[in-house]
């Protein structure tokens, strides 16, 4: 099983089946690694048949396919119509993405401007870094700009290649405009216009709408329950399910009532001495999403958290997803650090566990959780990487995790988070990018 994996470690994207049809231009070749269906010049047999739910040809009027769902035309020009209606798609997240970008600010600045001629030509100078192209940026590019913080852009660079530089994570800002030089700024500045980009001017909302999630959150403790309700209440994404799994106490439903106001909601009654794993498993099986999140009952989640998720499945093809371990409110010592111990946008073995998300069928298809007493995140990931399968680790802004002193499944103890730091901040660190705030506290140099 898992040497059949290796050959093709990425996952495809939840939704409808894509067929693509002969003529289409470069900008469709993302698509290749969704596509349920090629459709090749001479193959006429069947045709009468539902193939697939939408159909991407190179111009309009191809209507070889009855009873499709979505019509989605890529024109030479790299134009994209869905269903006549012309649709901005201009990143490609198997090319413009963030994958290699650390959690640190580089300190590396250029510039970029546009030459004018007979086709525009984008410039980018920068320490170590000469950049001159009239097409979309390629592969190397991204590659070569990892090392870059920022560009001073002018405000009439086209759309095309600003939405590329940002889903790289290159934070842009107008001549004469100081950049972020500490982390947290930097990394603020950088992930909103990653978002912005991979969610505005990529492929997928062209094809079909975003998967369903479930946060899925277990819990012994109903003395935690008040903050993880509050937790839950803030995420923002458009089709999201709460799983509550009440682990060995009870709580009446009432106690739900705004947070059923915000999001579909299902409470789970799970006896005590089931193994804790077992009792995650039995708590997912509750859960409706195409994709499912872990979410644990003390530390902080941001608004944004699961789109950060959701958007790293997509461009890393990786089966199983999470966030860096980077922000650590160690409540021993009533310290807030940052410790970019993982690098941040790699493939790697482990995340942050309290941020995973896999798809139900992955899920099942590994096995589910095991029905182990403690570190079940550990060995969920595991078994993916025993089936074969990728996991990514995207940035972790967003998430704060909570040591407490005692109490967790984990065995490092809370001293082991108080090293390798590059900043602290005294008591919980309040910022509205974590959700704990809407002002930023000064970090200071441990």
């Amino acid at each position: 099983m898992a040497a059949a994996r290796v050959l093709s470690p990425a996952v495809c994207s939840i939704g409808p089946s894509v067929a693509l049809l002969p003529g289409l231009p470069a900008a469709a070749a993302w698509l290749a690694l969704h596509a349920r269906d090629v459709v090749t010049a001479d193959d006429k047999p069947n045709r009468h048949l539902r193939r697939s739910d939408v159909v991407v040809q190179p111009r309009a009027g191809i209507d070889e396919f009855p009873d499709r769902d979505r019509t989605v035309v890529i024109e030479p020009s790299g134009r994209w119509l869905v269903n006549g209606v012309a649709q901005e798609v201009l990143v490609d997240p198997s090319v413009h993405r963030p994958i290699g970008r650390r959690s640190v600010v580089g300190g590396v600045v250029g510039a970029a401007r546009v030459e004018m001629g007979s086709a525009p030509v984008l410039v980018v100078d920068a320490p170590g870094i000469r950049l001159r192209t009239s097409a979309d940026l390629g592969a190397g590019d991204v590659r070569a700009l990892r090392q870059l913080s920022g560009l001073t852009a002018p405000a009439d660079l086209p759309l095309r290649w600003r939405a590329q530089l940002q889903a790289a994570g290159v934070v842009l800002a107008p001549p004469g405009t100081p950049f972020p030089d500490d982390d947290l700024g930097w990394q603020v500045a950088s992930v909103r216009a990653r978002r912005r980009a991979l969610r505005e001017y990529g492929p997928h909302q062209a094809l079909t709408e975003w998967p369903s999630v479930s946060a899925v959150m277990l819990t012994h403790r109903a003395e935690f329950l008040d903050h993880a309700i509050e937790q839950l209440a803030r995420l923002d994404y458009p089709n999201l399910q709460v799983v509550i799994a009440l682990h060995g106490f009870e709580l009446p439903f009432g106690r739900l009532t705004d947070l059923a106001k915000r999001h579909a909601v299902d409470l789970v009654f799970l006896p005590r001495d089931l193994e804790f794993g077992a009792a995650m498993q039995a708590a997912s099986e509750r859960a409706d999403g195409e994709l499912l999140t872990k979410v644990d009952d003390d530390d902080h989640y941001a608004a944004e958290h699961i789109w950060d998720l959701v958007l790293a499945r997509a461009y890393s093809g990786a089966p199983l997803v999470g966030k860096a371990l980077d922000w650590i409110m160690v409540q021993p010592d009533d310290v807030t650090v940052f410790r970019p111990e993982y690098a941040a946008e790699q493939y790697a073995t482990f995340v942050a566990g309290g941020t995973m998300l896999i798809s139900q069928a992955d899920l099942r298809s590994v096995g589910g959780w095991r029905p182990v007493p403690r570190s079940i995140d550990r060995a969920l990931i595991r078994r993916v990487q025993m089936s074969g399968g990728l996991v990514y680790r995207t940035h972790g802004l967003g998430y704060i995790y909570v040591r407490r002193g005692a109490g967790h499944t984990a065995s490092a103890p809370s001293d082991h988070f108080l090293t390798s730091t590059v900043a602290r901040w005294p008591g919980l660190l309040r910022h509205e990018v974590f959700g704990t705030d809407r002002t930023t506290s000064a970090g200071v140099a441990p």
